[in-house]
């Protein structure tokens, strides 16, 4: 090994050649072994270029993720004041989100009680299964309100809390979901409920606008486990 961090970096150049043959406009480019960050440095000038509006994703494993490689996407985006080149000089524009895996939200966990998910961990993958969208803040709001979208408000009842999720006041009941229901009125919404039991029948709350989703098992059958 050299003692460069990046013995052969991708080219820009090749990069930039790839994306003009292979790529249209609009699409979502995934680059699994990120490292310096070229792939976002391509994208980026050429959606500068042309007015694209292309999309990637980068997944880079080793502990320079932050320093190296989203801090290369963010002096691109914001501008290199000593850069040669005048576009990059002022900044190729643009945004980006920079994320950390958190633990993994083991099923077997879930149905055990061992090292249950904060509510915001549970909330966000919640919410993204049942919408494919992602939960930018958990709003934490009545009657356990995580977040909605054009079609559905979330509402997960949960606490990371043993003997709250085995006991009654995890239940989705007829008090609750009344609340819900009126919340609900003026949007139209679909109110999908995550909880660990409920105490009626889906027949009653489908008339309420409610979708019931059971804890654990409602992830279950999501990831396949």
């Amino acid at each position: 090994m050299g003692e460069k961090l990046f013995e052969y970096p991708k080219p820009l150049g090749l990069i930039d050649k790839i994306l003009r043959i292979s790529t249209s406009g609009d699409d979502l480019i995934l680059d699994s072994f990120a490292g310096s960050g070229t792939t976002a440095h391509a994208v980026l000038a050429l959606n500068k270029e042309d007015g694209g509006n292309r999309k990637f994703i980068l997944v880079e494993c080793e502990d320079y993720a932050d320093k190296v490689t989203a801090e290369r996407v963010r002096r691109v985006i914001k501008g290199v004041p000593n850069a040669k080149d005048a576009a990059l000089k002022e900044g190729l524009g643009g945004s980006f989100t920079y994320c950390d895996l958190g633990e993994d939200i083991s099923i077997e966990n879930l149905l055990k009680g061992n090292n249950l998910p904060s509510f915001d961990e549970l909330a966000a993958y919640a919410f993204y299964t049942a919408t494919g969208q992602t939960l930018a803040k958990v709003q934490h709001g009545a009657d356990y309100l995580i977040g909605e979208t054009d079609k559905y408000r979330v509402h997960l009842v949960y606490k990371p809390d043993l003997a709250f999720m085995r006991g009654n006041e995890s239940a989705l009941n007829m008090p609750l979901a009344r609340s819900i229901a009126k919340a609900r009125e003026d949007s139209k919404k679909t109110a999908l409920v995550f909880a660990s039991q409920k105490f009626m029948g889906q027949k009653e709350l489908t008339e309420m606008g409610i979708v019931f989703c059971q804890l654990p098992y409602a992830l279950h059958r999501i990831v396949g486990a």
